[in-house]
Formats: C-alpha cells, structure tokens, sequence
C-alpha cells in the first residue's frame, strides 16, 4: 500500500474525532506529504500540532518502515478559498472574486445559503454619499477564484 494512501486513510481517521475541521488539500513530492487543513471555526497551532501529532504517532505505529516527512497546516491568510465549507467563518470580510468567465469584482461577503454567495460592494471605489450598495448572489461553481482581502485598518 503507498503512503499517500495510508497517510490520507490516517487523516481521515483522526478527523473523524475532529469533526469541525476538514482537508481543504494535499500535496505530496519526493516523500514529502503536506496537507492544508481548516475548520468551521479558526484554528489554531495548538490545533494543527494536535491533529498532526494524531497522524505522526498512527503513522509510525503502522508503517515504521516508511521514510517521509509530514507537514500539516493550515491554509494562509492570503491563500485561495478552496471550499465552499470554508465560507461562512469568514462572512463580513472582503474578497477578490475571479468568475469562471474572467469577470472579477470586490466585495463584502454577507451571507451563505447552500450553495449561493451574497456579496454587498459599491460600484464606485469612494462610495458618493447616497450611493447604496449593490447585492451580488453567485453560485459556488461560479467562483475561479477568491480570496480575502487583508486589511490593516
């Protein structure tokens, strides 16, 4: 059996007692295996050493033999939002969305119903005084690519 089989069997196990956090995706490359995980509430070090741990010790007990390396974390702040379970933890902030036919937009993300995103943005970037702001609904599938934009205000 490979070891990215068994490791994301391990995975999987140990999320099972985790069951508000999930894998967003894995890498693997020349025995190493990286996978990014994440969690309907922020996680944080203490949570992926603890998940990590989980796996190391299982995966040393069932495959001893095996050489590799192990990374478990948590996607970036600037990282894509890969999953639409990863959404609603971040509902108020603000995004770049990229749609699948190229259109882009920024706005803030208001709600989450199933499968639809509702962003609010002005059209203008200084909003004039009686501007309101435009609602914008887009189905999941929809989205290329989106990420938070960081703000340090």
């Amino acid at each position: 059996m490979n070891v990215e089989y068994q490791l994301k069997a391990i995975l999987t196990k140990v999320l099972e007692e985790h069951p508000n956090v999930f894998l967003v995706e894995a890498h693997h490359g020349n025995n190493t295996y990286e996978f990014v995980i994440d969690g309907d509430q922020p996680l944080g070090i203490y949570d992926i050493s603890e998940i990590g741990r989980a796996i190391n010790h299982i995966a040393d007990e069932t495959m001893p033999e095996e050489n590799y390396t192990l990374d478990v974390l948590s996607p970036g702040a600037d990282s894509d939002i890969k999953l639409l379970r990863q959404y609603p933890k971040h509902i108020g902030r603000e995004f770049q969305v990229i749609l699948s036919d190229e259109s882009s937009f920024k706005g803030h993300l208001r709600a989450v119903d199933g499968n639809q995103l509702n962003f609010e943005y002005f059209e203008n970037t200084k909003p004039k005084k009686n501007e309101m702001p435009i609602t914008r609904t887009v189905d999941f599938e929809n989205i290329k690519k989106a990420h938070i934009i960081l703000s340090f205000k």
